[in-house]
């Protein structure tokens, strides 16, 4: 089939879209890509919204209905604004809605934005491959990632499936992770049956992915049985470096771009013992110690106010070195087990201080024979692997396979899942012949 995946990640800088030609099963060709940037203001307004999310816990009319109260809070709590530009702030959010004259921005409109701009990511995709609406099977829309609380049977991904269906003309999967965690599951991480179908594909196993976003995760695949993948997250990836950067620059800077800061500064390794002990506690309990399979959401990450004290180049060099210590101690877990391959995907690796940091305590833990590469240098494509993997859920979803496995989600067991939408022009040759 040919399936359009969607991404927007909890660093919220913008959208993926990637089109793939997939089987849902080992045979995969990318077909191409796009990425749609977020304005300033939008980048803003959806970290507010995850703000108010995160605050009502996922009750979505609460968080509607305190949004305008919430969205100060955000400026002031988050982005670090005197009160004196809190006023201004607002009212020049509000401009992005044209609303000069009623600066109430709504938390549904900001949604609804967010649907909007995934309809023009899809329009931008078919225009740079050449493909038409008519001809492409199925949408795989993530959504955007407001509250992940497994505990608490929380994974909330905002984005309306049917309306991106009518947008686009195009069948659309979206809702991917609340069937897992209705049967016991963490709700994440969903990549790694992808990961193992690429590694599958280009018969490259064992392979360990390492991928970074705002938060990391790790893959490993020992073998083509999917019962045999292990995935987790690791613990931060930018997100903390991205949270420092935002709150040092009142929000004029979303990251430390290209490491210009890390690259500056040096690590303080008290401050990474500190970070250890105390910047991912879920419930008392110390991430760090919790045996995988385990999940996080961008909101457990706690900010050291001690970082404050650092210069800013030296608090963004510790926390890289911090992201790349927990990924390396993360390994342990496989015990024996030496993968051939490590894979480096996400946007997190664009950092150079994080890959620096992440390369020099590899090579103190591994062999010399390990390839460490980018997902790039391994023929994949790391800019638009996020999105891929919705594209290839999408396509197992319709196909009832499984999208989630025990030993990745702690679900009780295999399970596919999504929701489709259909297309109002119904669906297309080869979806209608599964139905």
């Amino acid at each position: 089939m040919l399936s359009i995946g969607l991404m927007s990640g909890t660093s919220m800088d913008g959208i993926d879209a990637a089109l793939l030609n997939t089987d849902g099963k080992t045979a995969i060709t990318e077909l191409g890509n796009v990425f749609l940037p977020y304005s300033p203001e939008l980048k803003i307004l959806f970290k507010a919204i995850e703000y108010a999310a995160r605050l009502a816990m996922g009750n979505l009319e609460l968080a509607a209905q305190n949004f305008p109260a919430t969205l100060v809070e955000h400026l002031k709590n988050s982005l670090g604004l005197p009160d004196v530009l809190i006023a201004s702030k607002v009212k020049e959010l509000a401009s992005y809605f044209h609303q000069q004259q009623n600066p109430a921005v709504t938390f549904s409109q900001i949604v609804l934005r967010s649907t909007e701009l995934h309809a023009e990511a899809v329009q931008q995709l078919l225009k740079k491959t050449g493909f038409t609406a008519s001809e492409i099977d199925v949408i795989g829309y993530h959504g955007q990632t407001l509250l992940h609380k497994p505990a608490n049977k929380i994974s909330l991904q905002v984005g309306d499936g049917k309306l991106l269906a009518e947008l686009t003309g195009i069948t659309t999967v979206n809702d991917f992770r609340s069937r897992d965690i209705a049967f016991g599951g963490q709700g994440a991480p969903f990549a790694p049956l992808y990961h193992q179908a690429l590694a599958v594909r280009d018969k490259k196993i064992p392979t360990a992915v390492i991928n970074c976003g705002g938060i990391a995760n790790i893959t490993f695949i020992t073998g083509e049985d999917p019962l045999s993948v292990v995935g987790f997250d690791t613990g931060p990836g930018n997100g903390l470096i991205d949270q420092c950067v935002r709150q040092a620059t009142h929000g004029l800077e979303y990251m430390d771009f290209n490491g210009q800061y890390g690259l500056q500064g040096k690590v303080h390794n008290e401050m990474i013992a500190a970070l250890y002990q105390h910047a991912v506690m879920l419930m008392s309990d110390n991430y760090f110690t919790r045996r995988p399979p385990k999940s996080l959401d961008i909101g457990d990450l706690y900010f050291l106010p001690k970082l404050h004290e650092l210069s800013l180049p030296d608090a963004c060099r510790t926390l890289a070195a911090f992201t790349a210590d927990s990924i390396v101690e993360a390994l342990h877990v496989f015990n024996k087990i030496i993968p051939k391959y490590i894979v480096l995907a996400g946007g997190g690796w664009n950092n150079p201080v994080i890959r620096f940091e992440l390369e020099t305590r590899l090579k103190r833990k591994i062999p010399d024979k390990i390839a460490i590469m980018t997902a790039d240098e391994m023929g994949w494509n790391s800019q638009a692997m996020e999105a891929q993997v919705f594209a290839y859920l999408a396509v197992r979803s319709l196909l009832n396979l499984p999208i989630s496995m025990p030993a990745i989600t702690a679900v009780s067991q295999p399970l596919s899942g999504g929701i489709m939408h259909l297309s109002p022009f119904g669906p297309t040759e080869a979806v209608a012949k599964i139905l």
